[in-house]
């Protein structure tokens, strides 16, 4: 009995030492789970990192004022269509005819000014001739202007009513990169400006010191340039709405109106 006790006694004390882990490694040995197993809870998951702000460098051309010497490397085309072109010399003051077909061909467009000065004593007499040419659709071919004997200031500098002529020509195309151009006319100096398919000249006929020519033209020379031109052709594009027409139908109509709507021609041609 003394013998049962010792051993209980030490057995009891083996299984309850040590927070109990031997009775329960026992207990679960054998099957009685009077212990269930405490599940420790997952540890807390680490948190991501930040992520630092993304950063993009803008290139300098896209917050540098614009170049004249480059704002028409990409694409030259005409900004203003024949019509608006002869619209804008009457305007100023240079008495257009108005844009038609040519007498001696009907695919020619064009309008035209002439004016002729009256023989003075000890002077030759001094004549203008403007010319805007096209086709159609509005598109210009070419701008020339042929001035004989022009009247000049005691400087020498071409009268402000003739140079306006040419100020209108070379402001409403909006190419910026000729602006030499102007002053040499100014001052009757033979000047030629080429840039990108534009070619700008004013020049003195060689036989005749008091005539002097000036042609403004367009012409894709180059394999870049006829197929920028060929990719943005109107023929390509559908054209542009007309904002008046928008906004007439955006305007509620009455039973009695019916609306009317045409569909654009694909030969129609994309003015720029």
């Amino acid at each position: 009995m003394l013998l049962t006790i010792s051993l209980s006694l030490v057995m009891g004390t083996v299984l309850l030492s040590n927070n109990m882990k031997h009775l329960k490694t026992v207990s679960h040995y054998f099957g009685f789970d009077f212990f269930p197993q405490e599940v420790s809870p997952p540890p807390p998951k680490a948190l991501p990192r930040p992520i630092p702000p993304a950063t993009f460098m803008l290139p300098l051309h896209v917050i540098e004022p614009p170049v004249v010497q480059t704002a028409s490397t990409f694409l030259r085309t005409w900004r203003i269509s024949g019509a608006a072109m002869c619209a804008a010399l009457r305007n100023a003051g240079i008495e257009t005819s108005d844009w038609a077909a040519a007498s001696f061909n009907a695919d020619t467009f064009e309008c035209f000014f002439e004016q002729s000065g009256k023989r003075e004593k000890d002077q030759l007499p001094s004549s203008i001739f403007v010319i805007v040419r096209g086709d159609a659709t509005g598109t210009i071919n070419n701008m020339r202007v042929k001035i004989i004997n022009p009247e000049t200031d005691e400087n020498g500098q071409l009268d402000p009513a003739i140079l306006r002529i040419f100020e209108i020509m070379l402001r409403q195309p909006q190419w910026l990169d000729f602006h030499e151009t102007l002053n040499a006319i100014k001052n009757l100096k033979d000047i030629k400006e080429d840039g990108f398919g534009a070619s700008i000249g004013f020049t003195r006929e060689v036989l005749n010191p008091g005539n002097y020519n000036f042609t403004l033209s367009l012409d894709a020379t180059s394999g870049p340039q006829k197929s920028t031109r060929n990719y943005f052709s109107g023929r390509r594009w559908l054209p542009l709405p007309d904002p008046a027409v928008e906004i007439d139908s955006a305007q509620p109509q009455s039973v009695s109106e019916t609306p009317h709507t045409e569909a654009p021609a694909e030969s129609q041609e994309h003015r720029h």
